[in-house]
């Protein structure tokens, strides 16, 4: 019986780590999946040691308030490895504690594969002789980064992005009605809400003084961060629903998103977007001296060059942003552009059946 151990780290993490699950038990009937994620993995099929993925613990100060957590489930998962040995680990992205676990399993034996490469492109990137001499098969989503890992010797497969799978696959459509929709995506981490939601609902205040027609809409990932979201918005009418991020944006004029995974989700639908992100002051400062990238919206990095606009730390103003989302949403040349480029994105990023090339990558490796 073929035994998979599986950690992910946030929900991103959790939603790709799920669709690889689903493969692998599809591609592999009887194929034992366990490991660290969320409950989109525990849901497709796979024995849920710790949900790390709700934590979500990002950041410099972030780590450092939960240092004792990690640090004990590192040791229980090195143990749980020891004791009962997979035929393989696959690790998704979340470097700072997949890099530790790739060691660790590295000396007991256990084959390695990454899925989701860590952003070496962006910063830290000595990381890649890391990788070459911790990881058996690395599995990378985006094309620029094959021949990073091919320039080092490092087994790489480009296996295209998993997000077209989910995307093409999500039910759309009809649920929002006729009207102007205006997507607020604040990020699925506690503190990310907190920094982003203020910003985004004084900038939503002015969008609505100039279309009082406007609907605000937030999706939310549970009920947690839901309830968060509605505190944030205070008088402020912005609707919230769990889940639902592809039926609205199916719908929507205008987003504005937090920095990560959903700015590429919105520009595969070729919606009109703003970028905002805040971080503490001591991780800003850091990545500042570390960070070798002029953008940090993946559509940006993907388009190499900006395309969408961004609104980082100090930036993150309503008094900034609001002209450029009023523009955005009226019928403007500024609009035009902005769809004409993102509708470039999706043939950048293969032609779908991410999940299956991964299962079927990390079964020949598990079956040696």
């Amino acid at each position: 019986m073929t035994r998979i151990f599986l950690c992910a780290g946030e929900s991103s993490g959790d939603l790709h780590g799920a669709a690889l699950v689903r493969a692998l038990i599809r591609q592999k009937p009887g194929v034992v999946c366990e490991g660290i994620g969320g409950p989109r993995m525990e849901a497709a099929g796979m024995q849920l040691h710790c949900d790390l993925a709700e934590r979500a613990i990002m950041g410099f100060t972030e780590v450092v308030r939960s240092f004792g957590f990690l640090r004990d489930l590192f040791r229980r998962t090195v143990n749980h490895l020891r004791k009962h040995r997979p035929d393989c680990v696959v690790l998704i992205d979340y470097p700072g504690f997949n890099l530790r676990l790739a060691k660790e399993a590295r000396k007991l034996g256990i084959p390695v594969v990454y899925y989701i490469s860590p952003q070496i492109w962006a910063w830290k990137k000595g990381r890649i002789h890391t990788l070459r001499a911790l990881v058996n098969k690395m599995l990378v989503i985006l094309p620029f980064e094959k021949p990073l890992y091919d320039a080092v010797g490092l087994d790489c497969v480009y296996v295209g992005h998993p997000l077209l799978d989910h995307i093409d696959s999500a039910p759309v459509g009809g649920v929002f009605g006729e009207g102007l929709i205006i997507g607020v995506l604040p990020g699925s981490r506690e503190q990310e809400i907190l920094r982003i939601m203020p910003a985004m609902v004084e900038t939503a205040r002015r969008i609505r003084d100039r279309f009082p027609e406007a609907r605000f809409v937030a999706p939310c990932v549970d009920a947690a961060r839901e309830a968060q979201i509605k505190a944030a918005a205070g008088d402020f009418p912005v609707e919230t629903r769990a889940g639902g991020t592809y039926e609205l944006l199916s719908a929507a004029r205008f987003c504005m998103v937090a920095s990560g995974t959903a700015t590429l989700e919105t520009a595969l639908f070729e919606v009109p977007m703003v970028v905002l992100y805040r971080v503490t002051p001591i991780t800003y400062w850091l990545a500042r001296a570390f960070v070798r990238i002029d953008a940090i919206a993946l559509v940006n990095i993907l388009a190499g060059k900006r395309i969408v606009p961004e609104f980082i730390q100090g930036r993150a103003n309503p008094n900034l942003i609001a002209p450029v989302a009023i523009e955005l949403i009226e019928d403007s040349p500024a609009r035009k552009d902005m769809i004409s480029e993102l509708s470039r994105i999706r043939s950048l990023l293969g032609s779908g059946g991410a999940s299956e090339a991964a299962a079927r990558e990390v079964l020949k490796v598990a079956n040696g």
